[in-house]
């Protein structure tokens, strides 16, 4: 090899390091800009919507909120769907029962707002069989439940075990 040709290989790797340096280095080690938190997409209570409307195409479903409850757009009543077993004969093969979790939220002012046994996951893990406390019925929640007690109970102090 000449003396030529091997200062040609080693300008090329130096151009290729410096390329390796600037570019893929550089923009792993810049910090990514802070984002300013989102707001959130229901900026109103839960309680104030009185109206869902879902298109799908032609389809459109539409509930609305009145005083006993859903209804379809011309006041049909929706069904429980969420319910799986309206009364267990045996709760244990859903989780629940004594040993159960619990979760419960209260209100500022000491007011019980809901307290759920939680059983196991459903077969396809997109849900938690659950219940309300002193219900039979058995409900499905969403799987996503499961997964924020997880990162609850991470990010929990050492003092609650």
């Amino acid at each position: 090899m000449t003396a030529r040709g091997t200062a040609l290989l080693v300008a090329l790797l130096a151009t290729l390091a410096g390329y390796l340096w600037v570019v893929e280095l550089g923009s792993r080690r810049a910090a990514p800009p802070t984002a300013a938190e989102a707001p959130p997409l229901l900026r109103v209570p839960p309680a104030a919507v009185a109206r869902v409307e879902l298109a799908e195409g032609e389809r459109r479903v539409t509930a609305v909120r009145g005083e006993r409850g859903w209804t379809d757009a011309a006041g049909h009543p929706w069904s429980e769907g969420a319910t799986v077993d309206p009364d267990p004969a045996v709760p244990g093969d859903y989780g629940l029962g004594p040993g159960a979790r619990r979760l419960e939220l209260t209100a500022a002012d000491g007011r019980p707002l809901l307290a759920l046994e939680l059983g196991e996951r459903n077969p396809a893990w997109t849900g938690l069989y659950a219940r309300r406390a002193g219900e039979p019925a058995v409900l499905l929640v969403g799987g996503v439940l499961g997964w924020e007690l997880e990162k609850l109970r991470q990010a929990a102090p050492e003092a609650n075990p």
